[in-house]
Formats: structure tokens, C-alpha cells, sequence
């Protein structure tokens, strides 16, 4: 899905408030909510706290923690990934 057609993205996507899952885990697979910045880990975790996080919240968007060359941005709402377009990239400043 084209971000843009995401009513769920944020308009202005948070920077993450820490380094690593805000619910104590110690996994390496982190999301961050693109709403508020908060760090969860990933539904494969035991703990499942960036999916908790959306499902308690309403903040439907996340994207993998940190970010490198195999990240993504999803959608809990839509169950899709969003493709980033030249007008919003989270890599641009």
C-alpha cells in the first residue's frame, strides 16, 4: 500500500523515546510507533509490546527498529506494508 493512501500515518512521524522495548524484553527485533516514538518488541517476541502498544493506543503505524536496508513500515489497521513515496520518506530529514 502506498503511504500516502494510509489515513493511519501520522503527519509528522515521532522519533523513537528509546533504545530498546519500552516493556522490558530483551529482544533485537524492536518497532517503533510512528505516532509517539514508543519502542516494542516485535510479535515474534514473547512480550509482543509494539502489537500491544497499537492495540491499546490506536496508533496503527510502526516501523522496524533501527532502521537499515531491510526496514519497513506497517499498518496493524490495514495488515499491510506501506511503501514510501518521494513526498514522504522517513529517511529525509
Amino acid at each position: 500500500m502506498n503511504i500516502t493512501a494510509c489515513q493511519h500515518f501520522p503527519s509528522g512521524p515521532a522519533r523513537p523515546r528509546a533504545d530498546k522495548c519500552e516493556g522490558g524484553d530483551d529482544s533485537t527485533s524492536l518497532r517503533v510507533c510512528l505516532t509517539c516514538g514508543h519502542v516494542g518488541c516485535c510479535e515474534s517476541s514473547p512480550g509482543q509490546h509494539a502489537q500491544k502498544h497499537a492495540a491499546q493506543t490506536g496508533h496503527q503505524v510502526m516501523a522496524a527498529y533501527p532502521a537499515d536496508q531491510t526496514s519497513f513500515i506497517w499498518c496493524y489497521a490495514h495488515r499491510d506494508y506501506l511503501e514510501p513515496t518521494d513526498e514522504v520518506n522517513l529517511n529525509r530529514g
